[in-house]
């Protein structure tokens, strides 16, 4: 199995470092395998699929998908789909066979530290504009929260609802180049654009 660790470096790196080089960590996948013809596609060492997705391969990646189409709904041990890792590569021709496909938009992670992240929180924080286009117009939900530095309620002493609008203002807040300020700024409009709308404050330690 792979662990896909990215989602635990948005919790521990800084907002500067999140604009400028997120990185993806593979672990050593593991060297036994379960062999039965009942495990299902989301519990099966699939890591040569998600290192497509991750890296952009779209050659490889229809070819592995062509030969076992239950891969469309595949997750990584954490919950992880293809959709998700296509925020590393930016690749849409990935994302748009996925969605024609069936993939769910709306996908979460499960792994415990994976902040309940959907692939429009993922790409949201790579500014991967494109791919949030084709997420909304498969229904991805653009209000959809996660949890990640919001802010606490004074009354109730829960944490706020923290959506991928949030997000994305809180970096255009930030120091960031003008390359990386556009690219957010195309994003925020794309969110905009589909009825995004602030629900938290977000804090500097996101």
């Amino acid at each position: 199995m792979v662990r896909f660790t990215t989602t635990k470096l948005l919790i521990t790196i800084t907002l500067a470092v999140l604009c400028n080089a997120m990185m993806i960590n593979l672990a050593t996948a593991a060297t036994t395998k379960e062999e039965s013809t009942n495990t299902a596609a989301a519990e099966a060492d699939n890591s040569e699929f998600f290192h497509t997705c991750s890296d952009g391969n779209y050659d490889k990646f229809k070819s592995l998908l062509d030969a076992d189409p239950s891969l469309i709904h595949a997750t990584t041990k954490d919950g992880e789909h293809c959709l998700h890792l296509c925020a590393i590569s930016g690749n849409t021709q990935i994302v748009q066979t996925l969605l024609e496909k069936g993939a769910n938009p709306d996908i979460r992670s499960t792994w415990k530290d994976g902040l309940r992240m959907h692939p429009l929180s993922w790409n949201t924080f790579y500014g991967r504009h494109e791919i949030i286009e084709l997420l909304l117009k498969y229904g991805a939900d653009v209000e959809a929260d996660f949890d990640l530095g919001g802010s606490i309620n004074e009354k109730t002493g829960e944490l706020e609802k923290v959506t991928v609008l949030d997000v994305v203002e809180k970096i255009l807040a930030s120091e960031v180049d003008d390359e990386q300020r556009m690219r957010f700024a195309v994003t925020r409009n794309v969110l905009m654009k589909h009825g995004a709308v602030r629900y938290a404050v977000v804090e500097p330690e996101l």
